[in-house]
């Protein structure tokens, strides 16, 4: 058979050991210890990566400006190559309209070498060229017409006037040649 004791027996009343509380103090002071070493550890290694991270920025504002300068050097440049790709451009366009005229006059000039005519005017656009010239007869201004067709330099070459006129006392033939320059 089972026995309960109900009657209440000797009561223990808090009594707390001293040991007990020198232990739960010296260990609340060691985490509390521990805690703020660990703060200031936390505290020193962050304030090390601000520090490398500055100067790590610092570093790259400097590389930055080299290279902003750089960018202005390559800038400048292709702008200084801009302009003498124009330059040049201008220049061989130049080349090209100033020996333009040229030929057309020496192969114009070919062309009235044995006849007795002259030119009043020579005017040229692009490669249309338009003659004006004045000739004792009208046979002269046939052949001249001939003779500008039989070069190589000339085609669409057409007599588009031709009339008498009298002047000083002696009849001359004006004439109007237009014709294109090849290529």
């Amino acid at each position: 058979m089972i026995r309960i004791n109900l009657l209440p027996g000797p009561r223990v009343i808090g009594k707390t050991n001293e040991a007990d509380v020198r232990f739960e103090a010296v260990g609340a002071l060691g985490v509390v210890l521990l805690t703020v070493g660990l703060c200031v550890y936390y505290s020193g290694t962050l304030e090390h990566d601000i520090e490398v991270r500055q100067r790590e920025k610092q570093e790259k504002e400097k590389q930055l400006v080299v290279l902003q300068d750089k960018i202005k050097q390559v800038q400048d440049f292709e702008q200084k190559k801009k302009l003498l790709e124009d330059k040049n451009r201008v220049i061989d366009q130049l080349e090209k309209t100033r020996s333009g005229p040229v030929r057309v006059l020496d192969a114009v000039s070919q062309s009235l070498d044995p006849l007795k005519l002259w030119l009043v005017r020579l005017n040229m656009k692009d490669s249309d060229v338009e003659l004006e010239g004045r000739a004792l007869t009208n046979d002269e201004v046939v052949e001249f017409v001939n003779n500008l067709r039989r070069t190589d330099h000339f085609s669409n070459v057409r007599l588009a006037e031709t009339r008498s006129v009298t002047e000083a006392k002696v009849n001359l033939y004006l004439f109007k040649v237009n014709l294109t320059v090849k290529g």
